[in-house]
Formats: structure tokens, C-alpha cells, sequence
């Protein structure tokens, strides 16, 4: 009978509430299995959602946005991770219980954190003296009218000696020192650390916001509101005219922009690295760097594609036209080489014939050292040639 007026009291405590949003982490604990830890949150969320004045957020919401913030577990066992997880989830409330079964005993604790601080403000313990199915029926009933009856700001964090930092928004990258941390905000730090070393938040798009010390009323969150930064603006100039189908990509290619045919400049860019694209032209000197209210000039060179692909062709036959002449000069000293060995080899058999096979032999002689010559000059423009069959081909890749 007591327990049951102690319940009423509870429960009329917070009729008057409305439209409160809360999220619920899955529960922790020894003694139970998991899979029973995740079918008593869910019991839980269910007696809540009972509760008019309470919207709870969906499970499946829950998981998305968690792992969106690279936090794969819907669950937390540290106090550090579940004041986290609150800010993240961005409800009026969170709830965090740990489930320990001690001999027949069923122990629940519970935390209600307030997400927009990270603050515990309010703790409980409830005992189960039933069984599991009790617990499902009766106990999370009386559990979450216990941890939504009284809401009453708790010493927790001092004790706990930690700072949080919150930022708007979140995900700010931290730097501690010369030391830049895994874990974006919102983030737990050492209330030593915060005290003794320089902390930067650092964010794409935002101006870096230096922690220099804790707040005067000694609280334990520090919330920032990152501030935009100031656009970073440039113009680039072309010394002639573009033309058609061209594009300046940033230095990710993430960004492209279409330039119009025969413009001689493209305004108001963000500040970067560059480069010019298309995919009807090869584009030669395309890189370029934008500064801040400066105006870049470039001389790009272009080159259609088609073109490339005939100059390859060009340089590749005539290439090979010279091959065959070297090749035909290189056999035809084999044929004077082999005609005055055979020469030689037959020059004793008949000596009435020396006179005109000695003349023979000269004349294939003063042959050879033209072929040579004709033969070695043509290596320049087989090399000349292939390199820029080469440089068409580097050039096409592109």
C-alpha cells in the first residue's frame, strides 16, 4: 500500500507537464542478457510514451542520428558518453539506466540527463524483488514514473571532474595543444586539461574559436556558437577569350563552374586552387591559385582533342616510316658485308679473275660507309618522333 501511494504522488507530480521530448539509450548491465537490456528500453519507452505530456524519440531516429556522430553503440556505461550522446540526440531529456541482477534482486539505475547542458538532474535507484516478467510489467512502470516525478539538479559533474564542450554546430574538430583529438564535439575533456592548455575548435566553413578559459560561474559545460567565416573572394582573368565547353574545377572537384564561350574572366570565385576542364579540349597551363580581392591571370593553351588524337597518328607513322628506312639500311649492310665475305672467300680459286673481283670488293667497300651515315641519321628522327608520340598520348590521358 505504501509503494502504491508513493507511485500516485510520483505520477501526479507530472500530469501538469506537456509536450516534453525525450530519448531513451538502450540499457546497460551485468547479470542480464543483452538482448533482455534491449527489450527492457524498449518496455521503458513504451511506459513513457503512456505518459501525455512526453513525446519519446523513435528508435530507429535514434540510431541514425548516433551513428551519424560515429557512435555505433545505442547504449553507454561511462558518464562521459552518456552526457555526449544527450547533447547529440538534441531532446529536452535523455535516459540512461544500468540493469544489475544481485541474487533474486533486480537493481535499476537511473540518470535523466538534460540535453541542452549535458546535465544530470535527476538520479534514482529501484529495486525488483520479482521476477524478470515482473520487471517487464510492473517495474518499468514504476521506473520511469520515479525518473520523470523529480527533476533535481545533482552534484554529479564535479565529482566527475570533467568539462564539456558543446558547439553549435556540432562537430567541430578539437585541438588541444598541438594535439588534434579523435572525437569531434560535443566531447568530454579533463577539467585539468581544459585549465592548463590552449583548446581550439576547428570547423569547415567557421571561424576557429579559441577556449582561453573556464566560464566565470564554474560550470562544467562550455557551450560555443561557431561564427561563419567571411567569404574569401578573387576573380581570375584569361589573356584571350575561352572557348566553348569549358570549366573551372576547385582543387576536390567538388566544385565546377561552366565558363561562357569567348569570356576573357570569371568573378567573384572562392578563394583556392583551381583548374581548367573539358572534355572536348586538352588544356595546358590550367592550374591556377585564387587570392583574396587579387584577380589571377592565366595564358591557358588549348588543344582539341580530336587533333591530339591525329598528331599521335602523324607522329606514330612517320616514326615508323623511318624505322623501315633504318631497317632497310641495316639489311642492306648485311647484304655488302655478307657479298665481300664471299668475295674474299672465293678470291684464290680463279686468279684470272682477281682484278675485277678485287674492284668488286672495293665498290661494296665505299658503299658501307654511306649506308652507315644515311642509317645513323635516321635514329634522330625516330627518337624525335616517338617522343612526341609520346607527349600526345601523356597529354590524352590528362
Amino acid at each position: 500500500m505504501k509503494h502504491l501511494l508513493i507511485t500516485i504522488l510520483l505520477w501526479s507530480s507530472i500530469v501538469f507537464s506537456k509536450d516534453h521530448t525525450v530519448a531513451v539509450l538502450d540499457f546497460y548491465g551485468e547479470g542480464i542478457h543483452s538482448d533482455e537490456l534491449k527489450s527492457l528500453s524498449a518496455s521503458f519507452r513504451i511506459e513513457l510514451l503512456k505518459m501525455d505530456s512526453l513525446i519519446v524519440l523513435d528508435y530507429d531516429e535514434m540510431i541514425k542520428i548516433l551513428k551519424l556522430s560515429n557512435r555505433e553503440n545505442a547504449s553507454c556505461s561511462t558518464f562521459d558518453c552518456e552526457a555526449i550522446n544527450a547533447m547529440l540526440l538534441n531532446q529536452e531529456w535523455m535516459v540512461s539506466v544500468n540493469v544489475s541482477k544481485i541474487g533474486d534482486v533486480f537493481v535499476c539505475e537511473g540518470r535523466l540527463f538534460e540535453s541542452k547542458t549535458g546535465r544530470v538532474i535527476n538520479a534514482v535507484s529501484y529495486d525488483h524483488e520479482l521476477s524478470l516478467e515482473g520487471l517487464y510489467s510492473q517495474g518499468m512502470s514504476n521506473l520511469a514514473v520515479l525518473i520523470m516525478s523529480k527533476r533535481i539538479p545533482l552534484d554529479v559533474h564535479t565529482n566527475k571532474d570533467l568539462v564539456f564542450i558543446r558547439s553549435e554546430p556540432t562537430g567541430a574538430m578539437v585541438r588541444v595543444g598541438k594535439d588534434t583529438l579523435i572525437n569531434d564535439t560535443p566531447i568530454a575533456l579533463s577539467r585539468v586539461v581544459v585549465e592548463s592548455k590552449p583548446i581550439v575548435l576547428l570547423k569547415d566553413g567557421y571561424q576557429p574559436f579559441f577556449v582561453k578559459r573556464l566560464p566565470d560561474d564554474y560550470t562544467d559545460v562550455i557551450f560555443v556558437k561557431l561564427k561563419r567565416t567571411i567569404p574569401q573572394i578573387g576573380n581570375v582573368a584569361f589573356k584571350s577569350p575561352l572557348p566553348g565547353g569549358i570549366s573551372i574545377v576547385n582543387d576536390n572537384g567538388q566544385d565546377s563552374f561552366l565558363i561562357p564561350e569567348g569570356s576573357s574572366n570569371f568573378k567573384e570565385i572562392a578563394a583556392g586552387k583551381y583548374s581548367l576542364s573539358s572534355e572536348d579540349y586538352i588544356i595546358l597551363n590550367n592550374d591556377f591559385k585564387i587570392s583574396h580581392k587579387r584577380t589571377t591571370l592565366i595564358n591557358p593553351r588549348f588543344y582539341l582533342i580530336d587533333d591530339i588524337v591525329k598528331r599521335k597518328d602523324s607522329f606514330k607513322k612517320k616514326r615508323n616510316f623511318f624505322i623501315s628506312i633504318l631497317g632497310g639500311g641495316l639489311v642492306y649492310r648485311s647484304y655488302l658485308s655478307l657479298q665481300s665475305n664471299r668475295l674474299y672467300s672465293d678470291y684464290g680459286d680463279n686468279i684470272n679473275s682477281s682484278d675485277s673481283r678485287h674492284q668488286a670488293i672495293d665498290n661494296l667497300d665505299n658503299q658501307k660507309p654511306t649506308v652507315d651515315i644515311v642509317s645513323g641519321f635516321m635514329i634522330f628522327p625516330i627518337i624525335y618522333y616517338y617522343s612526341k608520340q609520346l607527349e600526345m598520348e601523356r597529354w590524352l590521358k590528362r
